[in-house]
């Protein structure tokens, strides 16, 4: 009889636990993320970011990626990556007109501010 209810008391503390944990691990398998997440905070100055790409006339058009800010320039010349560095990019490209620069998940935020401006 010792046996029987140590069994019960076995199938009791352990295996209801294992049996709940095992459904719950399953459903969260199913569960997919649909939307993308994106941070609205923009933590640089846009101006500042203006005046170091050359200005508001050295800008020709801007696009984004979730984490890259794509700016094309008309001069690029005296454009390095110390001068973006106060920005605390993670990234810095420079093609022949384009300036590829890499902030996170923050970039659209920084883009639409920067729009906003020019």
């Amino acid at each position: 009889m010792k046996k029987v209810v140590w069994i019960f008391v076995n199938i009791i503390a352990f295996g209801i636990p294992y049996i709940y944990a095992r459904n719950k691990a399953k459903k969260s398998l199913t569960i997919s993320n649909t939307e993308l997440q994106v941070s609205n905070k923009v933590d640089i100055d846009v101006e500042e970011l203006i005046n170091t790409l050359g200005g508001k006339r050295n800008i020709v058009d801007t696009s984004t990626t979730i984490s890259t800010l794509k700016i094309n320039v008309r001069d690029n010349s005296t454009l390095t990556k110390e001068k973006f560095d106060k920005f605390k990019i993670t990234g810095f490209l420079k093609n022949t007109n384009q300036v590829i620069l890499v902030f996170g998940d923050n970039a659209q935020a920084i883009n639409e501010k920067l729009i906003k401006k020019l």
